[in-house]
């Protein structure tokens, strides 16, 4: 059988392209969980290997030394948001719990408006579309009862995955901790070692491509800050719009959250039209919905020519790359397969180029 090597271009590129897709399924499939942790500790050995460079050099610390301090920092300052953003979270809940009981008294008052209001509109509409009207209407009431009982049930399955996977969590945290450590303070040696099988040209090629995504990863970020701008405009000029009190602090956090993996603006934008709705507030319900519509279009219609015009793909592979990832891998192949889609573009490019 004849070598790769002596194929024409296309079949070599074909073969790449197979064998980089073929690599990236059987990662995101089964070796994920256990590789995440030491890639996240790579990256970040990575991102303070120039701090530990400097201070190691320049003032003759121990690199042993500067890397469990450097280290304990930014794990510190992770630690620091995830407790302000928990905080926040549980501050919410405890207001939530702690207005309960008034919100549950008010429900027979909130169904009896709401009722009124439904019957006042299909009274209103032609005869013949009376009872359809009304049997729509029968759902809506029958679903909205539903919601407390839904709430409870999806926060109480919260509570308990969490409580299953927190030692998974540990683990992963502790994990991550001591192999950040163990890179960092041996980052050259270990780069050494992982390039040492290779040649000379193998090593340029391996180093070039590393530049180009640390740069291309760079220019996802940046488009994702692009994006959380853009959505947070949105939500302050329709808060602002439907005179909200706290428009300027709602925008900023749901913004945030719309930038997390999973959450998106949906999950405070709906529940709070729902709740708007059942209280008669139906201006404010009719506006947060359009304000939701809004940010869903303009990001799924910005994200995936921001995000390639970033790191240097078209609309379509992007698309194409995202929606992929989230089938085989969830919203983390969703963030990383159009990085991915670049990287292995590049290499195959690279290869094509060593060819001719």
């Amino acid at each position: 059988m004849r070598s790769v090597g002596s194929w024409p271009p296309w079949g070599r590129r074909a073969f790449y392209i197979g064998a980089a897709a073929a690599a990236v399924f059987v990662l995101f499939r089964w070796l994920t969980p256990v590789v995440l942790p030491f890639a996240i500790a790579f990256g970040l050995a990575r991102l303070t290997e120039p701090g530990v460079r400097f201070l190691h050099q320049r003032w003759h610390i121990p690199r042993k030394v500067v890397a469990a301090l450097l280290t304990l920092l930014i794990v510190a300052a992770i630690l620091a948001a995830l407790w302000f953003l928990l905080s926040w979270l549980f501050w919410e809940i405890n207001g939530l719990i702690d207005r309960a009981p008034s919100l549950i008294a008010r429900l027979p008052e909130m169904s009896e408006s709401l009722t009124g209001r439904l019957d006042r509109w299909i009274e209103a509409a032609p005869p013949s579309l009376r009872d359809t009207l009304r049997r729509a209407a029968e759902g809506v009431l029958s679903g909205v009862s539903a919601i407390p009982a839904a709430v409870i049930g999806r926060l109480t399955g919260w509570v308990a995955a969490f409580a299953v996977k927190l030692p998974y969590g540990l683990l992963f945290i502790f994990a991550l901790i001591l192999s950040t450590f163990l890179i960092s303070a041996d980052y050259p040696a270990i780069s050494r070692a992982m390039l040492k099988p290779f040649s000379e040209s193998a090593r340029k090629k391996i180093l070039s491509v590393k530049t180009q995504l640390m740069n291309t990863l760079g220019k996802f970020l940046k488009a994702q800050g692009i994006l959380m701008l853009i959505t947070f405009g949105l939500l302050l000029t329709g808060f602002l719009i439907l005179r909200l009190p706290t428009a300027l602090i709602s925008a900023m956090l749901i913004a945030l959250i719309d930038a997390l993996p999973v959450l998106g603006a949906g999950i405070c934008l709906i529940p709070w039209a729902v709740a708007s709705l059942v209280a008669g507030e139906t201006y404010r319900a009719i506006g947060l919905a359009v304000v939701y519509g809004a940010v869903v279009l303009t990001r799924g219609l910005a994200e995936p020519k921001l995000v390639g015009s970033q790191i240097g793909l078209g609309a379509l592979p992007t698309f194409m790359a995202m929606y992929a990832g989230f089938i085989l891998a969830g919203v983390l192949g969703m963030l990383t397969f159009p990085i991915l889609l670049i990287t292995a573009k590049q290499i195959v490019g690279s290869a094509g180029k060593t060819r001719r």
